[in-house]
């Protein structure tokens, strides 16, 4: 089965716009990435600060590898002034209903 996850990363909100453009540049290499099976970016209505990234998995070892080869290329490190706080993720369980 596929893990999902939610990725939270808290913005400054007058920052939001140019980080969203950052992603959208960086979101078709994660696309490609082995292991990946989706990428969504979405923003709360209510709130100008957060941006969240839904992403979808074959594994949780494929986004770790994922995320330390973000991690080594500098695009984590390119985030950094555009953070409010500290990103979140949020790995999902599914409960199916019949």
């Amino acid at each position: 089965m596929a893990e999902k996850m939610i990725l939270e990363i808290p913005v400054h909100p007058e920052k939001r716009d140019e980080l969203i453009a950052i992603m959208k540049g960086a979101l078709p290499d994660t696309r490609a990435y082995d292991g990946n099976l989706g990428i969504e970016m979405w923003t709360p209505e209510d709130d100008s600060g957060t941006l969240m990234i839904f992403e979808v998995w074959e594994t949780r070892e494929h986004q770790g590898r994922y995320l330390q080869w973000r991690t080594e290329t500098g695009l984590v490190e390119v985030l950094g002034p555009f953070l409010s706080g500290a990103l979140k993720i949020r790995w999902l369980t599914e409960h199916p209903y019949e």
